[in-house]
């Protein structure tokens, strides 16, 4: 059995630049952030038993790998030739469709223990770019390329995607306590509904040319956010989220609820909230709001409303094999 353990993401700017819709004209450039919540699945090999099983949150058990429902498991297992005589299993630490880029987690976990099994070449850049072929070349999904390479590499990161979509991945330049100090302002809270991240992308990109103007004021709001980190000017990035909240919006009507927006004005104005947003595409998931102070009354009064806080560090070593034995 062989085991690994793949972490989840918080994109902290420039989401939705990463979309090839975007990035082949003009290229993408995002800031963001693996959290200590995981995905962890193991691959077993079978000697008795010939099926293919799953789990997940179903179960599948079929004869031939061409009859998973499951698409990425499906592609993933017949590129690498593995047609039999297989059982994958997979456990985490938050739910799906939670806009933390579980699919691509997922994925990159899986091929993770696959190139592992075959005893090939499993480094971060590996797994990212497999992963995106399948999702993005192979699959059609209308997603991007952050949530595979942050999965592969994890740490605090900044994806420079040229318009071919070549991806060239460097740290941002951070001291760790400053980065401590930042996170210590940014409280996410779980709003208890879950979406298809392909779903709203999807809405996203009917209009093409309107997402993309839209885009181009988030890209430049991505660098905004690398000054920010790197001077320590952290409550400015508060007030940039709340510009991005009122932009993104303008995407797609999938990104937001009036609920969710009730929330965000009533914290903004009773608990001094600078800013915020729902993490990933939109539609539910996580709301992410920056609060210089009156953390614990904040947080006191998304609890009592039934938004439970999600307590998070930062990962930094990416897709990992936990153990091979």
């Amino acid at each position: 059995m062989i085991l690994s353990r793949t972490p989840f993401r918080i994109t902290l700017g420039g989401g939705g630049t990463d979309l090839p819709s975007f990035y082949q004209e003009h290229g993408g450039h995002v800031i963001t952030m693996a959290i200590d919540k995981y995905i962890y699945l193991t691959l077993k090999h079978s000697h008795f038993e010939p099926q293919i099983k799953l789990r997940y949150s179903k179960i599948e058990a079929v004869d031939d790998v061409a009859l998973l429902s499951h698409d990425r498991a499906r592609v993933s297992l017949q590129l690498h030739n593995i047609l039999s005589n297989c059982e994958i299993n997979s456990s985490a630490d938050l739910p799906a469709n939670a806009g933390m880029g579980s699919s691509g987690s997922y994925l990159v976990g899986l091929l993770n223990l696959i190139r592992e099994y075959k005893k090939i070449n499993n480094e971060p850049k590996v797994l990212a770019e497999e992963a995106c072929k399948i999702e993005i070349d192979l699959l059609k999904e209308p997603v991007g390329k952050q949530d595979q390479y942050i999965a592969a590499y994890g740490g605090v990161r900044i994806l420079n995607i040229d318009k071919s979509g070549e991806v060239s991945v460097s740290n941002v330049d951070i001291a760790y306590g400053d980065m401590i100090s930042f996170l210590s302002n940014i409280k996410v809270f779980c709003l208890n509904t879950q979406r298809s991240a392909s779903e709203v992308l999807a809405d996203q990109q009917k209009d093409t040319k309107r997402s993309n103007n839209i885009l181009h004021t988030v890209k430049e709001q991505s660098y905004k956010v690398l000054d920010i980190l790197t001077s320590g000017n952290f409550d400015d990035y508060g007030v940039l989220m709340d510009e991005y909240w009122y932009l993104k919006k303008q995407l797609s009507t999938k990104i937001s609820t009036r609920s969710v927006d009730e929330i965000y004005e009533l914290v903004k104005t009773k608990f001094d909230v600078l800013g915020g947003k729902i993490i990933g595409a939109g539609g539910g998931g996580f709301l992410l709001l920056y609060a210089p102070r009156r953390h614990k009354e904040l947080c006191s009064y998304m609890n009592q409303n039934g938004m439970k806080q999600l307590h998070f560090g930062i990962d930094y070593n990416g897709s990992c094999i936990l153990g091979n034995f």
